[in-house]
């Protein structure tokens, strides 16, 4: 099963959108999904934060931790835990994935780029507010997306939860779930701690958690 995982500025950008994009019945516009992650994606400079990913398949688990810090066009990554512990990659912030750091770029990362993505998985996808709660401190929107009932290949196997720091428009966890071809139960859970942005108003203005 291959998992499509989201960088750490789309899952950003697109929860933010997801918010965003609810109307009154519940439903979703992924055009103003698509919007919101623009706009989202352009007002940030940078951050810092301290990412987690658990990957677990049957009864094996695996974790890696690494401290990331964005400014600008710039990105390191510091790991602590997992294979590149104590490992230092500086690279553009379009680099892709955490975890894939300095294994080279995907597609570039653009507010376009995210903006399509979102709006790409909004569509695919049956999205909905599961509850709001407190998480770390924070109110917290906990956000489901499923695939839709005429999903084909890939996209019927896969569901993502995504819990949401309101008051910034962040992630604080997702976790991505599927069913490997040998019928085990699989997920990968990343999770974002120590979240500072610096936003494009004001590059010296943090708003720290």
């Amino acid at each position: 099963m291959r998992v499509a995982a989201a960088t750490a500025l789309v899952v950003v950008s697109l929860t933010a959108g997801c918010i965003g994009g609810l109307s009154a019945d519940g439903s979703v516009d992924a055009a103003a999904v698509g919007d919101a992650v623009e706009q989202r994606y352009a007002a940030l400079d940078g951050y810092d934060a301290t990412v987690t990913r658990t990957v677990e398949v049957g009864d094996s688990t695996t974790e890696a931790r690494a401290d990331v810090s964005v400014r600008g066009e710039q990105r390191e990554v510091t790991y602590s835990t997992g294979p590149r512990a104590g490992e230092t990659v500086t690279e553009s912030a379009d680099g892709g994935p955490v975890f894939d750091a300095g294994a080279g770029a995907g597609s570039p990362a653009t507010p376009a780029g995210y903006g399509a993505l979102a709006e790409t998985l909004v569509r695919t996808s049956n999205v909905t507010v599961e509850r709001v709660t407190t998480y770390d401190g924070h109110q917290t929107a906990v956000v489901e997306l499923e695939p839709h009932e005429n999903a084909t290949g890939d996209a019927t196997n896969v569901s993502r939860t995504v819990w949401v720091d309101l008051d910034r428009e962040v992630p604080l966890k997702f976790v991505t779930s599927w069913t490997t071809d040998g019928g085990q139960p699989a997920s990968v859970t990343v999770t974002y701690d120590d979240v500072t942005l610096v936003e494009n108003a004001s590059a010296s203005a943090e708003v720290a958690a």
